[in-house]
């Protein structure tokens, strides 16, 4: 598995030198395209960024008359940092971190959902016969990220735990860690926990997840812009927005051939086409609300957010809902 979900460094320059950059799909018309700087979550490619390659080969950014590139930060901390600072356009990141930024008064707006639900939850080996209940004097790994920050929390209070009835390891890796027995748990999110797993074991992992583990049901990823940027070019942010919903829609009905076209712009990804189409698989059924609908936000997501965040004192106050999000690009459905 790889690192992900981690906080957001507001502060600092951004070093954009050697930052890889997708020019698949570019022709001799480009010039007459504008140009939309899409920036990842993480120094490389993995399987969460299928619609944004689908948009790419598959011509829907073209159609809609853009030339949509993705870069990817230097580090985990930087794709909210490219954003305001201009060196990006759109970005995908975390909702926590999106908190984080305006908390620091960095002008980010949400523009879509990514997922539409809280996939994120505790993991344990193939064949534990551990519980949520045994979780007392347990290690349990942590990225050190401000979305785990936020919800183990609540798992703690389901169990009637606080934090100093567990032990919290943090590693550049837990794979190894759980295998080898030198923890117990680990916090991950099943689109990525589930293949990382099994295609070390051959088997799924032991899962926690959901409201049965007390978390909040609420989005994880969100696809993001700053305040300016949606002033300045709001035909644009929605030409974007409608051209990936077509390219989420058809990656979640083609997910074989999403998955192929991945692979093939990204044939050093480090991830096999098994992971990637493992991992599509599982993040397909996030991508949609309870009514069928992609990308809606709604304020109740933020201010339970901002509940968790409060109650682990990572932010001293809680802004109004509507200074994170807007729909106002979100393609009618």
């Amino acid at each position: 598995m790889k690192r992900r979900l981690l906080s957001v460094a507001i502060a600092g320059s951004i070093l954009c030198a050697g930052s890889l950059v997708a020019t698949a799909a570019q022709s001799a018309s480009a010039s007459s395209l504008t140009t939309v700087r899409f920036a990842y979550d993480f120094p490389g490619p993995d399987m969460e960024l299928v619609p944004v390659v689908a948009g790419i080969d598959q011509g829907f950014f073209k159609a809609a008359g853009l030339n949509v590139t993705v870069s990817f930060p230097p580090n985990t901390s930087s794709t909210s940092q490219m954003l305001a600072t201009g060196a990006a356009d759109v970005g995908f990141i975390t909702t926590s971190d999106m908190a984080m930024a305006v908390k620091a008064q960095v002008p980010l707006l949400s523009i879509a959902n990514y997922s539409m639900s809280n996939n994120w939850g505790l993991f344990a080996k193939p064949g534990s016969t551990l519980t949520l209940a045994s979780l007392k004097g347990k290690k349990v790994f942590s990225w050190g990220d401000t979305w785990t920050d936020a919800m183990l929390p609540f798992v703690l209070k389901k169990a009637g735990l606080t934090m100093k009835d567990i032990t919290v390891v943090t590693a550049s890796n837990d794979t190894p860690l759980l295998l080898n027995g030198k923890i117990d748990f680990t916090t991950s999110t099943s689109n990525y926990a589930i293949p990382g797993i099994a295609g070390a074991t051959g088997k799924d992992p032991v899962s926690f997840t959901g409201p049965s583990i007390g978390v909040p049901n609420i989005p994880i990823w969100v696809y993001a812009v700053t305040q300016s940027y949606a002033k300045a070019h709001p035909a644009t942010a929605k030409a974007f927005l409608s051209a990936l919903l077509a390219a989420t829609k058809w990656a979640a009905a083609n997910q074989s051939a999403a998955v192929a076209d991945f692979d093939k712009m990204y044939p050093k990804s480090g991830y096999s086409n098994a992971y990637n189409a493992l991992g599509w698989k599982l993040t397909v059924p996030l991508l949609t609300n309870s009514a069928g609908q992609y990308f809606t936000q709604t304020a109740s997501q933020w201010s339970l957010l901002d509940q968790g965040l409060l109650a682990t004192k990572q932010i001293t106050s809680a802004p109004a809902a509507s200074s994170y999000f807007t729909n106002q690009f979100v393609p009618a459905q």
